[in-house]
């Protein structure tokens, strides 16, 4: 468990750095966002689309506005294309994760942990609670990239890992693509909604599975 939390709190740390970052410089914010999409509409709806899947896929490095991003894909494209370009590129950006930590990982688990005995425990554990996190890693920011990356580190099976990781990004594309698409700027109401609608959601079910799951948690040291 130590192991686990180590690996955590030092991703965390890392994604935590990048999004104050860029918070305080003002780089990338949803009003440039919006200027670029503006732009690229008035080439092609493909080209507002690749704009959309490269930004997903740089969330993974940087603090991209991810939620906010679908909306406007749905706003800009409607909500089949909103809902593609969306969720593709949330999905290359879980699968890049995935792969670096999965060939790259061995030496960050070392940095983590030198005791072989922790990092098993560490796979042990993740495979017992990691679909269920990837289920719902859109329930907090920096959550989706620090579960791929754990999928990628214990070297959980790529189908597994994608087909869970999907489970919780498609709905979730799906949802607030929608909301952006029946959005305007008079009537922002259902973006808004959906802001307060999917992360009081996630994270109520993820209070009820740590609430059932307490025991087990505890006799994890």
């Amino acid at each position: 468990m130590k192991a686990l939390v180590r690996f955590v709190v030092l991703l965390g740390a890392f994604f935590t750095f990048t999004l104050v970052v860029f918070k305080l410089t003002g780089f990338l914010t949803v009003d440039d966002i919006k200027v670029w999409l503006e732009q690229g509409l008035t080439l092609s709806t493909w080209i507002v689309g690749l704009i959309i899947v490269g930004l997903m896929m740089i969330d993974l490095f940087i603090a991209v506005p991810t939620l906010s991003l679908t909306i406007l894909s749905g706003f800009f494209l409607g909500v089949e294309l909103g809902v593609f370009y969306s969720s593709a590129g949330m999905l290359l950006a879980g699968t890049m994760g995935y792969v670096i930590s999965r060939f790259q990982g061995d030496k960050l688990l070392r940095f983590v942990s030198k005791d072989d005995a922790q990092t098993k425990e560490m796979v042990d554990i993740f495979n017992r609670f990691g679909p269920f996190s990837l289920m719902l890693c859109r329930a907090a920011p920096m959550l989706p990239e620090v579960t791929s990356c754990l999928a990628g580190v214990t070297r959980m099976p790529y189908w597994k890992y994608i087909l869970f990781y999907a489970i919780g990004t498609i709905p979730y594309s799906i949802i607030a693509a929608y909301s952006g698409s029946v959005s305007s700027i008079e009537n922002p109401q259902p973006a808004i909604l959906t802001f307060i609608g999917i992360f009081g959601g996630l994270s109520l079910i993820w209070a009820g599975f740590l609430f059932f799951n307490k025991h087990k948690l505890k006799k994890i040291k």
